[in-house]
Formats: structure tokens, sequence, C-alpha cells
């Protein structure tokens, strides 16, 4: 088995694959198209090998080693998805702990969609001018305050939401949420 170019297309198909997930939490449009180009990649590649003119135990390999990454991909996925959040929060460490530093100690819920900001009555207008701001900086679509902590949603269609979590020294998050570093976690 000589390394050719359908091999070398279904590699650079898994590599793109397993890639995607890194973009999973903070850039949900690279993430999709990293994964549906690594996929169809690696798809038809795998096909050119199955169903070309190789050796049989070439193709019982390239099946083995297509198993194989299926396998490590299943394993290491939330790995790499908490890795895409926690990377998001240190490219945007200082925007978050402003917004956090405005929003933690207020006593109602505010919900900031947009440039809408609700029940943020308690909130100067400097404040609502930062946390503006802030959302905008983010690209995050809403950033929910509420007496469970501040949600930052960084994506959402129909009724799939991504997003993550800030809990204060005071809040114990329930089971349902992974820690992701510091008081940050995802559900």
């Amino acid at each position: 088995m000589t390394l050719s170019f359908k091999y070398i297309g279904l590699l650079i198909g898994v590599i793109l694959i397993f890639i995607s997930f890194l973009f999973f939490g903070r850039q949900q449009e690279s993430y999709q198209t990293l994964l549906i180009c690594g996929l169809v990649t690696a798809f038809v590649f795998y096909l050119t090998i199955l169903f070309g003119k190789d050796h049989q135990k070439a193709k019982i390999f390239c099946t083995l080693v297509v198993v194989l990454c299926t396998v490590i991909q299943q394993l290491t996925e939330p790995y790499f998805i908490d890795t895409s959040y926690r990377i998001f929060i240190s490219q945007n460490e200082n925007v978050l702990t402003e917004i956090n530093n405005i929003l933690i100690n207020k006593q109602e819920d505010v919900v900031i969609l947009n440039d809408d900001i609700t029940k943020g009555n308690q909130l100067t207008t400097f404040e609502r001018d930062k946390l503006r701001a802030g959302r905008k900086k983010l690209s995050v679509y809403i950033i929910s305050k509420s007496d469970n902590g501040i949600y930052y949603g960084l994506w959402g269609f129909l009724d799939v939401r991504l997003g993550i979590n800030y809990f204060s020294d005071k809040i114990k998050p329930d089971n349902n949420y992974r820690h992701l570093t510091g008081n940050w976690y995802r559900r």
C-alpha cells in the first residue's frame, strides 16, 4: 500500500473532522463548515479506496483505520468541545470580566438580547452602554443574569442553544453542568 492521493485525502478528511470540534463553542459556522467538509472528504476518499483497485488488505486496513478514528473521535469529542469553550473564555476574558462585574451584584434579573436590555431597572446608563458594547464584542446573541448566574448564549437555532454559564463563588451549579475553568461551566 503506497501513500497515494486517496489515502492522503482520507487523512485530510479525518483531520478536518477532529479540528472542527475546536470551533464548536466559539465559531459555530466554522465548526459546521469544517465538519461537513471533513465528512464529505473522508467519505469520498474512503469510497474510492473501498471500490478502487486496491488490494483487499489495503481495504481492510483502511476500514480498520476509519473505525479506529471514529472511536477516537467519539471519545475525544467532549474534550475538544470543552476546549473550544475555554478558548472563547480566554480570548474574551477582559470583556467577560467587565460584564460579570456589572451584573453579578445586581439583585434583579437582567436580559440583554441584541441591543435591548429588559428587567435592568438597577442599571445606570453607563452600565447599559457597557453591556451593549460587551455583547457586540463577544458576538453573543443573549446575555442573561438570574439568581443562578450569568448565561452567555453563543449560538442558537430553533430549540438548540449553546452557551456558557458563569457562577459566582456563592452559587454551586448542579450536576447538569460541566466545569470548564474557574467559575465557568457549560451544559
